[in-house]
């Protein structure tokens, strides 16, 4: 997202920065004020730092090697095994049966030509990944310290700690070089294979060289370098970067030569060249970067994990990867940047910015003003007229003049270098707390207090409170139409100001009960003034006055929105409590033209560069865009910038996509291709990862289980897909990845299974089946025709001669009649109790997933016809999986057992309880609010909670996590289900045991 000044320009600035904050100074003036871009490298200060330590998952701190396997997972050598990293968690692997390494400690990483990550270290062990598994190579007796790979015959040279250069061939022989053989030590740190074919080894004393593919192999020494350990080799064009114990130094036209006088004596012991420039790092004095702006230090001052440098690595994503002795530390450009105090600002705590007419930037903290310009951040002394220097909002006049709001000392008019005017209590001013300031359309200026409104126009001051017309004398925004209607945002809704002084509240009763206005902006290309509330955001139609808001129902994450942005392509900005959201102008469109249910966001906060992802609001404004479409917003750690244009930027790497786990009915499985599942396999879950690493926490998926979905099932940032009671067949399960706004990744990765079926699912059994039947039904057929034939004739001979007797076998039928309507009876009972086994689940009791499926569209029939409220609730038995694993499955039986009996002894008679499947649990509470079933499922919670479970172990304890859902008259109770999944997502991702609506 920067643009960056032009090379000949910004190396002079550099040249004559005098401290850090005039170099932030060069940063803001390339961010707003457009210095003529080149290819030049972005300021070191200015990327975005994140590291990883042992308390994220790291086996070790000391990161000895990174690279990235043609698969895009990042590899991390440390001293307690090899880490492989997919940008959420790290998998180990260190020594034993799998790898075959006879030691953890992984001191290098390399690649062959097929991308193949090949392991070396500890204990002269080698191991290489594949497709297929792991192959080693035996040990040698001594730490393997680096390893080059011919791409022709897969050939391995390696430096080993003490006993020189070996060369392992493919036939398994090996050749060692010593100093017999000309080294200049038998501790090799470093190898290199040049374009030419050269292979460049760096010794404890001095760098040699030799030609691989020329016999008798010989060993050159390079004359110029001092005999110090060489740490470090990299190609740069056609020269050789050569790091040293002493400095920097370069293999150029056949010498070698100092790089930079700036790098002598300089202990080098990592090197990476991108594109022109050059990082180093160095074993004691952090990270540096050598390029056309001259030497960049960043140390452990500056936010690096440690100042010794032991590797350096560019992703294909062109994030930098820093291994120390401290951790794992990336550099890499983020959406937004932030000023902060230390670069310049009055203070921290912004609440409000101001882009200027005439370019500049004026920034309103908590400990003063400030004024950004090319040359940087000043700070205004207001201090002849505000003591406390506190400032709330900020406007600027029509003759270019700011007018500047503060929290203790009233308004103050700033022109020219000098405070013109001022205007506090005792001036006429209903309060010193100026929160809004807006010049009129004609003359005069209207200021919003926290005691109600002000006009000081020719004839003096106006005052303007609840007697006028205000819901609440508290003003925090204020706009003013083309057509002289004034909009008064205040703590208790928003008033308007006719043009002959008339004033009306504005109807919110229809807004989800918001109440803070606290922002307006206009979009004239729709006629739309935008609120932000409490409540979501309100769209006010300037013609006919109609309002609508986007908020929780209409999928936004959280209530309150401070100010809202419409960038250059109309989309909208949102600066909130919880980070920044983005909203694109089509979806939100679309929802106010009821086409949409929902629109979809995008939030950013501290992974995208922000110091802090809680923006400031309660006065204007809290956020603007700069004439470069650049969106400022005020936040509680400095003024965060984005530049909406470069954000695509971040979407151009697809990133490639693997299936990294499957478990079957609770269990891990070994993913194989063509794996066949048993019968009744009632549950699969499969684990992937998108591998790319600037926002991996944004990471969109998509899947496919071809034989089951008929399209792609978009699953948002979950990177899990669950699938239960799949009927028998052959499947094919797709998942693919994307960046927001990213294209989806073309290699699809895929895995396929067979669930094998039951003998009587297959389909001979049932052709056998109703073969038999058939036959067997004429055999009974015919036998009985040919008794009822017999005894037909023996009736007819015994009418004659006993009556009597016919009596008798009359009465004799009748109670055959009798036991047989007995016997219908029973059948009709047992066809009944079938079907009620049938809707409940045998374990706990409660309804099946059939009969509450059943309820729930009944329920929703009926709330939609009576206007009653419905609340739907999912519990999940939090970490069940534990219980399982720990106790057993029959202790888990129990456990759903008590918790079906608690949830009952706490639901009514009219309520639907069921077993959702697995852990889970559905209520359907009717005729309940939204605030009722959150008491019920408050109750249940703890009730769950003191469920004694010591028979099994004084260590179990259980809880539970709840998503309420209210029925909003959706036409598909499905998205009443969805909306309480997304709820008990929510309480299960805020640490669980808890109830979310």
């Amino acid at each position: 997202m920067f643009e960056v000044l032009d090379r000949n320009c910004l190396f002079q600035q550099l040249r004559l920065l005098p401290d850090k904050k005039l170099l932030f100074g060069v940063l803001l003036a390339c961010l707003l004020f457009n210095c003529n871009a080149s290819t030049s490298a972005t300021p070191l200060s200015h990327y975005f730092q994140e590291s990883w330590t042992t308390r994220d998952g790291l086996p070790h701190n000391t990161v000895n090697s990174i690279s990235q396997s043609a698969d895009g997972y990042l590899w991390l050598a440390t001293w307690e095994g090899a880490a492989r990293f997919n940008g959420r968690v790290f998998e180990v692997f260190g020594r034993g049966a799998t790898t075959g390494l006879p030691d953890s400690g992984i001191r290098t990483l390399a690649k062959d030509s097929q991308g193949n990550i090949v392991l070396a270290g500890a204990r002269g062990g080698i191991s290489k990944q594949t497709v297929d598994g792991w192959h080693n190579w035996p040990a040698f007796s001594a730490l393997i310290n680096a390893v080059v790979i011919e791409d022709d015959d897969a050939t391995l040279w390696l430096a080993s700690e003490g006993q020189g250069l070996f060369q392992q061939r493919p036939d398994g022989s090996r050749k060692q070089f010593t100093t017999e053989q000309g080294l200049g030590s038998d501790v090799v740190h470093s190898l290199l294979k040049d374009k030419t074919g050269r292979l460049w080894i760096g010794t404890g004393r001095g760098l040699a060289w030799l030609k691989p593919d020329k016999a008798p192999l010989k060993i050159h020494n390079v004359e110029g370098l001092p005999a110090v350990p060489v740490f470090a080799l990299r190609q740069y064009g056609d020269d050789v970067l050569i790091g040293t114990e002493r400095g920097l130094f370069i293999f150029s036209h056949g010498k070698a030569q100092l790089l930079s006088a700036d790098l002598a004596n300089l202990p080098v012991s990592a090197i990476l060249v991108q594109d022109k420039h050059i990082w180093i790092g160095s074993t004691d004095r952090g990270l540096l970067r050598f390029s056309e702006r001259g030497v960049e230090t960043l140390s452990m001052t500056g936010g690096l994990p440690n100042n010794r440098i032991l590797s350096l690595y560019l992703d294909r994503e062109k994030s930098l990867w820093v291994g120390t002795n401290g951790g794992l530390f990336r550099l890499r450009d983020a959406p937004f940047v932030t000023y902060t105090a230390e670069s310049g600002l009055a203070g921290d705590y912004v609440r409000a910015v101001l882009a200027h007419s005439d370019g500049s930037v004026w920034v309103g903290t908590s400990q003063g003003l400030s004024q950004g310009s090319e040359t940087g951040f000043e700070t205004i002394n207001l201090a002849p007229a505000s003591s406390g220097q506190s400032i709330l909002s900020l406007a600027e006049d029509k003759d270019g003049a700011v007018w500047v709001g503060t929290y203790t000392d009233g308004a103050l008019r700033y022109h020219n270098g000098v405070i013109t005017d001022k205007y506090d209590r005792a001036t006429g001013l209903l309060a010193n707390e100026v929160r809004a300031i807006l010049p009129d359309n004609k003359e005069g200026i209207w200021i919003g207090t926290g005691q109600g409104l002000n006009f000081i126009g020719p004839d003096g001051i106006r005052s303007f409170g609840k007697a006028e017309g205000l819901p609440t004398p508290f003003v925090m925004a204020l706009y003013q139409h083309h057509d002289g209607r004034l909009f008064i945002g205040t703590g208790g809704g928003v008033a308007i100001m006719q043009t002959e002084g008339s004033m009306t509240a504005l109807d919110f009763s229809n807004l989800d009960g918001a109440e803070y206005a606290f922002g307006f902006v206009a979009s004239p290309e729709d006629d739309i003034l935008w609120m932000t509330t409490d409540r979501g955001l309100v769209a006010y139609d300037l013609q006919s006055g109609q309002t609508q808001i986007i908020g929780r129902k209409a999928g936004l994450p959280f209530d309150k929105v401070f100010q809202t942005v419409v960038d250059n392509d109309h989309n909208l900005w949102l600066s909130s409590n919880r980070g920044i959201l983005r909203l694109e102008r089509t979806q939100v469109m679309q929802f106010l033209a009821g086409t949409r249910d929902t629109v979809d966001y995008e939030l950013f906060g501290e992974s995208d560069g922000m110091q802090s992802a809680q923006a400031n609001g309660g006065s204007m404004q809290a956020a603007t865009m700069a004439a470069d479409g650049s969106v400022l917003f005020a936040t509680s750690k400095g003024l965060s910038i984005v530049k909406p244009a470069d954000l695509n930027r971040f979407s151009i790497n697809t990133p490639p996509v693997v299936i990294e786990g499957l478990h079957v009915d609770g269990a891990a499985t070994a993913l194989q291709q063509g794996l066949h599942l048993p019968a009744g396999t009632e549950r699969l879950e499969l684990q992937f990862a998108g591998l790319g690493y600037i926002m991996p926490q944004r990471m969109q998926y998509s899947t496919q289980l071809i034989g089951f979905d008929t399209d792609w099932v978009t699953r948002g940032n979950n990177a899990t897909a669950e699938y239960t009671n799949l009927p028998p067949g052959e499947y094919d399960f797709l998942v693919r990845a994307a960046y927001p706004r990213g294209d989806w990744s073309e290699n699809v990765a895929s895995f396929r299974f067979v669930i094998s079926p039951y003998y009587w699912q297959r389909p001979g059994f049932w052709l056998t089946f109703i073969v038999v039947t058939l036959l067997l039904a004429g055999f009974t057929l015919r036998w009985r025709l040919t008794v009822l034939h017999r005894r037909e004739q023996e009736l007819l001979r015994q009418v004659a001669e006993k009556t009597l007797e016919l009596q008798q076998q009359t009465d004799y039928l009748r109670a055959i009649d009798k036991e047989r309507s007995t016997l219908l009876e029973q059948i009709k009972s047992q066809a009944q109790e079938f079907e009620l086994q049938a809707r409940r689940d045998a374990l706990t009791g409660l309804a099946n997933r059939r009969a509450f499926d059943e309820s729930l569209g009944r329920e929703c029939a009926r709330a939609r016809r009576t206007k009653m409220p419905l609340c739907l609730v999912l519990l999940d038995i939090d970490h069940f999986k534990r219980v399982n694993d720990t106790f057993s499955h029959s202790v888990g039986d129990e456990i759903l057992k008590m918790v079906a009996d608690v949830i009952l002894r706490h639901c009514r008679e009219a309520d639907t309880v069921a077993r959702w499947g697995g852990e889970e649990f559905a209520l359907l509470l009717p005729d309940t609010s939204l605030k009722a079933a959150v008491d019920i499922c408050e109750r249940i919670r703890h009730a769950v909670m003191k469920i004694d479970c010591s028979a099994f172990s004084e260590d179990l304890h259980i809880t539970a996590s709840m998503g309420i859902a209210s029925f909003a008259d959706e036409e598909q109770h499905e998205k009443l289900l969805s909306r309480s999944d997304s709820a008990l997502y929510r309480a299960k991702q805020g640490g669980r045991n808890r109830v979310a609506s």
